[in-house]
This record gives C-alpha cells, sequence and structure tokens, in this order.
C-alpha cells in the first residue's frame, strides 16, 4: 500500500511539473501587471516557461534584449528555481547560472559579464571613451539584497590615457579580483586592483559596504620608460610617496 501511494505521489508531481514547463511563455508574459511597480514591458515572447526567449524586456527604463531562460524543472522538488539566462544590453552581454529558493535567497554561479567600456564609464561620469570589459565569477550568494560571498575576476583592456589628448597614445589594461567566500557581518566586500600592462603601475583596492557605498584607493606610479607626459599628469594626484607612488582616494554611493 505504501508502494502504491509512493507511486501515485510520484505521478502527480511528474504530471504537475509536466504542466507548469509546457504553460506558453507568453501566457506568464500576459500577466506582466503584477510587476507594475517595476514598470514592466516585454515584446516578443516565444517559447515555454522552461524554455523561452524575450526579444526586449525593458524594467524601469533598463532594456534588455534576446534574454533567454532554460528552468531545470527537478529543482522545483527541493523548493527551488534554478535556471540558466542570458542576455545583452547596451552596456554588454551576461549570462549565469542561478537559482532562489523559497526563503529568498540567490545563488549565481558561471556568471559572466561583457562589453564595451564607455557605456559604463558613462554612467560613471569617467570621462574614458574606448576599451572592453570582462568579468567572470564563480559564486556569487545573495540575501537580503546583499552578497554573502562573491569570488570573480574582472578585466577592462586596451583602456587609452585620455588626459594626453592623443588618440594614439598608449593604453592601460587592469584587473581587479573579489575573493571573499564568506561576507563579514558588516557587509564589507574587498576588491584588488593591479594592472596588466600600460604605462603606469596600478596597486589597490576597492571596498563595498551596504546599502550601494564603495571606496576605492589606489597607488599609481610611472613604469620605466613611460612618456614625460605620464609623469607629469601623475603629479597632479599630489607628491609621491617613500616608494615613489602617487595615491589616490575617493568614495561615494552608487
Amino acid at each position: 500500500m505504501r508502494r502504491t501511494y509512493l507511486l501515485t505521489g510520484a505521478g502527480i508531481v511528474s504530471f504537475i511539473l509536466f504542466l507548469i514547463i509546457s504553460i506558453p511563455a507568453n501566457t506568464i508574459a500576459s500577466q506582466v501587471k503584477l510587476f507594475e511597480p517595476w514598470n514592466v514591458q516585454m515584446a516578443g515572447v516565444d517559447g515555454t516557461a522552461w524554455n523561452g526567449r524575450i526579444r526586449s524586456l525593458s524594467f524601469n527604463g533598463f532594456q534588455l534584449f534576446d534574454t533567454h531562460w532554460e528552468l531545470n524543472p527537478a529543482a522545483l522538488l527541493l523548493g527551488r528555481l534554478s535556471a540558466i539566462i542570458s542576455a545583452r544590453s547596451a552596456v554588454g552581454e551576461i549570462s549565469f547560472a542561478g537559482t532562489v529558493s523559497v526563503f529568498g535567497s540567490i545563488a549565481i554561479h558561471d556568471l559572466k559579464v561583457a562589453g564595451p567600456v564607455a557605456p559604463i564609464a558613462g554612467l560613471l561620469n569617467l570621462p574614458v571613451t574606448a576599451g572592453r570589459y570582462q568579468f567572470h565569477g564563480s559564486a556569487l550568494n545573495i540575501i537580503n539584497a546583499w552578497p554573502t560571498s562573491f569570488v570573480g575576476t574582472g578585466q577592462v583592456t586596451d583602456v587609452p590615457l585620455n588626459f594626453m589628448d592623443d588618440s594614439s597614445g598608449p593604453t592601460g589594461s587592469y584587473m581587479i579580483v573579489f575573493n571573499t567566500e564568506s561576507v563579514p557581518a558588516d557587509g564589507r566586500l574587498v576588491g584588488t586592483l593591479s594592472d596588466q600592462d600600460g604605462p603606469v603601475e596600478v596597486d589597490g583596492n576597492i571596498e563595498l559596504t551596504p546599502p550601494m557605498n564603495y571606496a576605492l584607493k589606489i597607488k599609481l606610479k610611472a613604469q620605466p620608460g613611460a612618456p614625460t607626459e605620464i609623469t607629469r599628469a601623475l603629479s597632479f594626484a599630489g607628491p609621491p610617496g617613500p616608494d615613489g607612488r602617487h595615491e589616490i582616494s575617493f568614495a561615494g554611493s552608487l
């Protein structure tokens, strides 16, 4: 009798999962009114709730194109919503595997983001007109809208040194590394900054704290053989320290 109950239960669960993954994606999109606080708009919805695509998706003024998702139906049995998601926007392309639990925690891995630097620099009011960036996050866990762990590496490459007023001047490439497997109770996240190539040596860190604050400390030094313009420009950052490096620091909120 117990075996019969188990088989019956498994059959019911399987049928429910089949119904869920077979729901047309545009049926879900038709309920977009449920997301009115985020001003969500969708167009070109294809596929099913399990495997679908939205050609254009915007919310609160931010727009995504060719958003594709593929759900893992088996994760629903464990009270989780798990999916592989990819999309592109004006600031780049993104893909990741993510899981949301019934308790609201979010786990993201294999996060890949890449694109041109200029659009992001524009959002931060930075005078960067060229170069590319990429970021690969192996682990990002979020609870209450803030990371509890963050492991990943980002790079910006071929960034022109615009202060030389020469579009054919040298460029630099830089790296940022986050390696925090367990974020402390105060929520402080620290990433290390370094140069990969170019005429300026970079050594520093960026500190992130809730809700969206940042503090940046960088030490700069002209590499041997760097153009005179580089050395002159660095002098505006103040006198060098005993190690010959100029220190820059600033903070703000996003």
